[in-house]
């Protein structure tokens, strides 16, 4: 996949939040995740976006076409038109040909994601999105890597302190790889946005669910028994693979492997050590087979 950030046209960050007219809007690049938040003006009353050098917004982008899609600012606020490109224009995961944004609508084209920021209190806003760019995955919707990694060593400390256990649980896509060389990075990232929601849906507000990196994630199970992680890692395990992935390239089936470790809270133990055992289970699953669940 050739995706770059992107330095967009427009006035410095420090001007926009100064001052910004009741009638202007910003988008703010938030996937691929960047150093800084990439953020550009809506100036109106049209802008174009795409790969041509060209366009008001030029995002490079092989996913993208040359001129791929248009932001227009009308009486009724600022919407998108596609332009006709190869891989759809998407507003909140809905593929449209013309769409009206309504603040913190987020725009798809290609492997990029945007947020749109109303001139209300964009300053809040901007900083709204760039902590969301720091905990959460953009792609899958789900907590990022270094939120878990944060959040897993309080919880591990939290249960040492009040003698509770916990559980780790290792997810990883089974031939992703092959997803990937077969229909394109764009389905890959279709099939981990699929995935994600699902996770999404059976992680309770107790649970941490994050994306680990590339096709992996993970989910903690605080105060659980070794009873109750195979029984969430079974009901996940059984509800990916039933489920087929609608893509832009035709239906997709998938399965994952899970790798369980169980914490009992009594001994001491870092939330590596955690990690390590979750991990080695995942490829004991993965020598086994693939599609299984191994604690």
């Amino acid at each position: 996949m050739t995706s770059t950030a992107t330095i967009f046209r427009g006035d410095e960050l420090a001007s926009m939040i100064q001052g910004t007219p009741a009638s202007k809007a910003s988008l703010v690049q938030i996937y691929p995740a960047t150093a800084h938040a990439s953020l550009v003006d809506l100036r109106g009353p049209r802008m174009t976006i795409g790969r041509d050098a060209l366009c008001d917004i030029e995002v490079t982008d092989d996913f993208i076409s040359r001129v791929h899609a248009m932001l227009e600012a009308t009486d009724r606020g600022w919407r998108v038109i596609d332009r006709g490109s190869l891989n759809g224009t998407f507003v909140n995961d809905v593929k449209v040909t013309e769409q009206y944004l309504h603040p913190r609508a987020r725009i798809r084209i290609g492997n990029h994601i945007f947020k749109f920021l109303s001139a209300d209190d964009i300053e809040v806003q901007y900083h709204e999105a760039v902590y969301e760019l720091m905990t959460f995955d953009a792609l899958t919707g789900t907590h990022n890597r270094r939120y878990f990694e944060e959040g897993f060593r309080r919880e591990v400390l939290r249960c040492i302190r009040y003698r509770r256990p916990l559980a780790l649980l290792v997810i990883d896509v089974d031939h992703f790889k092959q997803v990937n060389d077969r229909l394109g990075h764009l389905v890959g990232d279709e099939v981990l946005r699929s995935i994600g929601a699902q996770l999404k849906r059976r992680t309770r507000g107790d649970e941490m669910l994050a994306r680990f990196g590339g096709e992996e994630f993970t989910m903690v199970l605080s105060e659980a028994s070794p009873a109750d992680a195979i029984r969430v890692a079974e009901e996940l395990r059984r509800g990916v693979g039933e489920t087929t992935v609608e893509t832009s390239r035709g239906p997709v089936n998938v399965t994952i492997s899970i790798g369980v470790a169980h914490f009992d809270g009594l001994s001491q133990v870092t939330e590596q050590q955690i990690i390590d055992r979750a991990d080695a289970k995942l490829y004991e699953a993965k020598r086994s087979g693939r599609n299984r669940v191994c604690v």
